[in-house]
C-alpha cells in the first residue's frame, strides 16, 4: 500500500498538466458531448467547497481531487476521445490508466462508489454551474478556469511519509462520504 500512495504523490505533481489537457477536452468540438460533460464536471469538482475530503485536511486534502480527475477522464475515454491531439491523448490515457489502479488503493467497494459518484458529476451543479453551462457559455467556462487555476496554484505539495496511515485516513473519509452512493 505505501507504494500506491507514493504514486498518488506523483499524481498531485502532474495536476497542472492534467488540468490543461482536461480543459482542451472541454473545448474540443471533436470530442463527444458526454465526455466533455464529464471533463467539465471533473474541473467543477476541483473547485467545490464540499469535497469528499476537505482540501484543508492535512496531507490528504488534495488526493480526492486527483482521483476524481482520473476517474472522470476514465469514464470520458469510454465515450471515445480518439480525435484529440496526440499529446492530449497521452495525458488523458495516463489519467484513465491511473483510474484503473484505484481499486488497489481504495478497495473494490469504495472504488466502485467513487466511480458512481463521478458519473453524477456530468450533470451536477457546483457553485451555481452545471457541466452543460460550462460547455455552452464561454463566460461560465472562463470563470471556472480562473477558479481552477487559483485552486491548482494553492494546492499543497503532497508531503506524507506514512503511506499506510494516509491510505487508511483516505479510505475512512471516502467510506463515510460515499456510503449512500
Amino acid at each position: 500500500m505505501p507504494e500506491a500512495i507514493e504514486v498518488v504523490k506523483q499524481w498531485v505533481e502532474t495536476l497542472g498538466d492534467d488540468v490543461a489537457a482536461i480543459k482542451r477536452v472541454i473545448e474540443s468540438d471533436r470530442c463527444p458531448e458526454p465526455a466533455r460533460r464529464l471533463a467539465a464536471g471533473a474541473l467543477n469538482y476541483l473547485v467545490s467547497r464540499m469535497d469528499l475530503v476537505p482540501d484543508w485536511t492535512e496531507s490528504i486534502g488534495c488526493i480526492d481531487d486527483v482521483m476524481v480527475l482520473r476517474v472522470c477522464m476514465g469514464l470520458a475515454s469510454a465515450h471515445g476521445l480518439d480525435d484529440l491531439d496526440a499529446g492530449d491523448l497521452v495525458v488523458i490515457g495516463r489519467l484513465s490508466n491511473d483510474a484503473d489502479r484505484l481499486d488497489k488503493i481504495l478497495g473494490d467497494e469504495i472504488e466502485s462508489k467513487l466511480r458512481k459518484y463521478c458519473e453524477r458529476l456530468a450533470t451536477q451543479e457546483i457553485r451555481g454551474r452545471k457541466p452543460e453551462s460550462i460547455l455552452r457559455d464561454p463566460e461560465v467556462r472562463k470563470q471556472l478556469y480562473s477558479e481552477v487555476d487559483d485552486e491548482v496554484r494553492r494546492m499543497p505539495v503532497a508531503t506524507f511519509d506514512d503511506g499506510e496511515s494516509v491510505a487508511l485516513r483516505l479510505r475512512s473519509y471516502l467510506h463515510a462520504k460515499l456510503k449512500n452512493v
